[in-house]
Protein backbone atom coordinates (compact mmCIF):
# COMPACT_ATOMS: atom_id res chain seq x y z
CA UNK A 1 0.00 0.00 0.00
CA UNK A 2 1.04 3.77 -1.17
CA UNK A 3 1.61 6.78 1.41
CA UNK A 4 -1.39 8.40 -0.57
CA UNK A 5 -3.62 5.05 -0.12
CA UNK A 6 -2.77 4.80 3.33
CA UNK A 7 -2.47 8.49 4.10
CA UNK A 8 -6.46 8.32 2.89
CA UNK A 9 -7.72 4.74 4.13
CA UNK A 10 -6.69 6.85 7.58
CA UNK A 11 -8.90 9.92 6.45
CA UNK A 12 -11.64 7.75 5.83
CA UNK A 13 -11.42 5.92 8.84
CA UNK A 14 -10.80 9.17 11.26
CA UNK A 15 -14.29 10.42 9.51
CA UNK A 16 -15.71 7.65 10.47
CA UNK A 17 -14.44 8.06 13.89
CA UNK A 18 -15.55 11.61 13.95
CA UNK A 19 -19.11 11.27 12.82
CA UNK A 20 -19.58 8.29 15.42
CA UNK A 21 -18.66 10.35 18.11
CA UNK A 22 -20.87 12.89 17.02
CA UNK A 23 -23.73 10.26 16.79
CA UNK A 24 -22.65 9.44 20.68
CA UNK A 25 -22.71 13.30 21.85
CA UNK A 26 -25.86 13.46 19.91
CA UNK A 27 -27.25 10.42 21.69
CA UNK A 28 -25.87 11.18 25.24
CA UNK A 29 -27.32 14.86 24.94
CA UNK A 30 -30.95 13.21 24.19
CA UNK A 31 -30.71 10.89 27.06
CA UNK A 32 -29.57 14.09 29.39
CA UNK A 33 -32.53 16.11 28.04
CA UNK A 34 -34.86 13.56 28.47
CA UNK A 35 -33.84 12.76 31.82
CA UNK A 36 -34.00 16.53 32.82
CA UNK A 37 -37.90 16.35 31.34
CA UNK A 38 -38.56 13.12 33.80
CA UNK A 39 -36.93 14.88 36.69
CA UNK A 40 -38.89 17.78 36.15
CA UNK A 41 -41.99 15.60 35.91
CA UNK A 42 -40.81 13.87 39.35
CA UNK A 43 -40.40 17.47 40.70
CA UNK A 44 -44.05 18.30 39.74
CA UNK A 45 -45.64 15.18 40.71
CA UNK A 46 -43.71 15.61 44.05
CA UNK A 47 -45.12 18.96 44.22
CA UNK A 48 -48.46 17.71 44.03
CA UNK A 49 -48.55 14.95 45.80
CA UNK A 50 -47.53 17.47 48.94
CA UNK A 51 -50.07 19.66 47.62
CA UNK A 52 -52.76 17.16 47.82
CA UNK A 53 -51.24 15.68 51.13
CA UNK A 54 -52.13 19.20 52.82
CA UNK A 55 -55.73 19.65 51.66
CA UNK A 56 -56.30 16.02 52.94
CA UNK A 57 -54.89 16.75 56.13
CA UNK A 58 -57.00 20.41 56.01
CA UNK A 59 -60.04 17.83 54.79
CA UNK A 60 -59.99 15.68 57.40
CA UNK A 61 -59.40 19.11 60.22
CA UNK A 62 -62.32 20.44 58.95
CA UNK A 63 -64.23 16.72 58.76
CA UNK A 64 -63.05 16.30 62.54
CA UNK A 65 -64.66 19.65 63.82
CA UNK A 66 -67.96 18.93 61.65
CA UNK A 67 -68.15 15.80 63.22
CA UNK A 68 -67.81 17.22 66.74
CA UNK A 69 -70.41 19.71 65.83
CA UNK A 70 -72.49 17.16 64.67
CA UNK A 71 -71.85 15.38 67.89
CA UNK A 72 -72.45 18.45 69.94
CA UNK A 73 -75.87 18.59 68.34
CA UNK A 74 -76.89 15.35 68.65
CA UNK A 75 -76.29 15.74 72.65
CA UNK A 76 -78.39 18.82 72.65
CA UNK A 77 -81.05 17.32 70.79
CA UNK A 78 -80.93 14.51 72.94
CA UNK A 79 -80.82 16.61 76.39
CA UNK A 80 -83.80 19.17 75.14
CA UNK A 81 -85.90 15.59 74.04
CA UNK A 82 -85.02 13.94 77.45
CA UNK A 83 -86.32 17.81 79.63
CA UNK A 84 -89.40 17.50 77.09
CA UNK A 85 -90.24 13.69 78.46
CA UNK A 86 -89.38 15.01 81.94
CA UNK A 87 -91.71 17.67 81.82
CA UNK A 88 -94.43 15.52 80.07
CA UNK A 89 -94.09 13.14 82.57
CA UNK A 90 -94.45 15.51 85.57
CA UNK A 91 -97.47 16.99 84.50
CA UNK A 92 -98.98 13.93 83.48
CA UNK A 93 -98.78 13.42 87.49
CA UNK A 94 -100.48 16.82 88.20
CA UNK A 95 -103.60 15.36 86.16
Amino acid sequence: MSDKELITALKHQIGDLTEEKNDAIKLASEKDNKIKQLLIQLENANDDIHTMGKKIGDLESTAKKKANIKRMINKKIDEALEKKDDVGVDSEDEL
